[in-house]
């Protein structure tokens, strides 16, 4: 089922596989694959588009943004490795080994302004004998661990030479706390820079004992302790490794291997075992001194999916299916608790020939209109009362006595409407949607009043509910903090 996820992350964004195309690659039987395909379909970590074809799902997206989300060590590195970038004149890299494939990927690159740059592809394996960069890691591993020595592995769907990859003149290696291998290197495409040598070996061995030493500090902190909310009493082998999954990409500074982490995995002391020590055999955990880590196939899926700017976007493919049912035009509105700010992210046209055309990446008041109205009304009385109400139509909701009237009514029924508020002669139907617990936005559908009438409205409304709720799911950790 690993194998089967790492081949969607390989072909991310690009041409979706072929069950028989798939199953070639891995070396298994087409229902064997097929089996699995349908298994994480079922869980989001896969779609199928098409018939037959299949790419990596929104779920395993989720996850792993909250792995390399601001605030992980990754992406508080780019500052100081932006930094090294500009010092050298050089292409910065942070890039981590899979020790037990024999390979190393780049998860971190900073530039210098420069009209000539390298910028390799980040999540892409290449095998320890690609490079000096690769060598180094090998040099590392045979100097400090007795790692087996596998097939060397490589992404073969990506692949420079060595010229193409310029080697580095600057190189510094390192096993961080978690118990990943990472290397800091300089790359330059003119050659070396005219900085010594030694001044920049020395700022490269800094970074890198930075890094170690905040990785290290993260490690001491007392960080809450997770548990995983079930939502559905699935203990199939999808389920726990999305759980497994779940857990390790939400807890980065690790997780004590108890009974408590089986409970959290849904099976026992001897299942949980082989759960993890197969997590780790892949390299998707690192087990260190009894405490679970994300390992370094994680991060290497993480930053080849790349993270999203938005993960309320990751809910498309769901309004997709709702606009294909109704016919009419959804957009998703995400909402920034700590801006106070709303916008369409996703407006997805509907079939039906008379449609309103609504703008994108512009902010929408949350007193007018259904799609406001329905994050409104979950909002801390503060945040209504700071509201100016400026009539936008005739329509507009401009007394706050009117206005608290309608937002207790959504609030009582889980839906929101609006006639002209915003957008004149519109009529619009919103749900709320929850991101473990805490409002993070609405799908609302737009109609021309002449049609309201004719639709089925109770009938779109309980199709919208039951959408918000699949949205809610999809982007929702289900997480409870607990204490050590």
């Amino acid at each position: 089922m690993i194998e089967v996820l790492d081949a969607l992350v390989r072909r991310n964004r690009a041409e979706p596989w072929g069950v028989r195309e798939l199953a070639s690659e891995l070396g298994e039987s087409r229902s064997t694959v097929n089996r699995i395909l349908l298994a994480l379909v079922e869980r989001e970590l896969a779609v199928e588009v098409g018939t037959g074809k299949y790419q990596l799902g929104p779920r395993l997206c989720v996850l792993t943004h909250s792995l390399i989300g601001s605030g992980s060590w990754l992406a508080s590195s780019a500052v100081a490795l932006g930094q090294l970038a500009e010092t050298s004149n050089a292409t910065a890299l942070i890039s981590i080994s899979c020790p037990r494939s024999q390979g190393y990927f780049v998860a971190a690159c900073e530039q210098p302004k420069s009209s000539l740059m390298f910028r390799p592809e980040f999540g892409v394996m290449y095998p320890l004998s690609f490079g000096d960069l690769g060598r180094a890691f090998k040099k590392h591993c045979a100097e400090h661990w007795d790692t087996a020595v596998e097939d060397p592995v490589s992404d073969k769907s990506v692949y420079l030479s060595e010229v193409e990859f310029p080697q580095p003149f600057s190189v510094s290696t390192t096993v961080l706390g978690n118990g990943l291998l990472i290397a800091v290197s300089l790359h330059s495409v003119h050659g070396r820079t005219a900085t010594p040598t030694e001044k920049l070996d020395r700022e490269v061995n800094e970074l890198t004992d930075t890094l170690a030493k905040q990785v290290a500090a993260s490690l001491r902190a007392p960080n809450p302790r997770y548990s995983c909310n079930v939502i559905e009493d699935h203990k199939s082998t999808t389920t726990r490794l999305e759980r497994l999954l779940l857990l390790a990409c939400s807890s980065p500074d690790g997780l004590p291997i108890t009974s408590d982490l089986n409970d959290q995995l849904l099976c026992n002391m001897a299942t949980g075992k082989r759960l993890m020590e197969s997590g780790a055999y892949t390299e998707i955990v690192n087990s260190v001194e009894g405490t679970l880590f994300p390992g370094p196939k994680l991060y290497q899926w993480a930053t080849r999916i790349g993270r999203c700017e938005n993960i309320v976007c990751l809910a498309r493919s769901t309004v997709q299916d709702l606009v294909q049912e109704t016919g009419e035009t959804i957009a998703i509105l995400s909402y920034d608790a700590n801006t106070k700010r709303a916008e369409f992210v996703e407006v997805i046209q509907g079939w039906r020939p008379i449609q309103y055309q609504l703008a994108v990446r512009t902010e929408v008041p949350l007193y007018a209109g259904a799609a406001g109205k329905a994050v409104l009304a979950y909002c801390d009385a503060e945040t209504v009362k700071c509201i100016d109400l400026v009539k936008l139509t005739d329509t507009t909701i401009t007394s706050r006595a009117a206005l608290a009237d309608e937002l207790k009514r959504i609030h009582e029924r889980g839906w929101a409407t609006g006639s002209g508020e915003r957008v004149p002669g519109a009529f619009g139907l919103a749900v709320p949607f929850f991101v473990d617990g805490v409002i993070k936005g609405s799908i609302s559908a737009t109609i021309p009043q002449y049609r309201k009438d004719d639709r089925d409205l109770p009938g779109l409304t309980q199709r919208m509910l039951e959408a918000s709720a699949k949205i809610g799911r999809l982007l929702s950790l289900g997480l409870n903090a607990r204490e050590r």
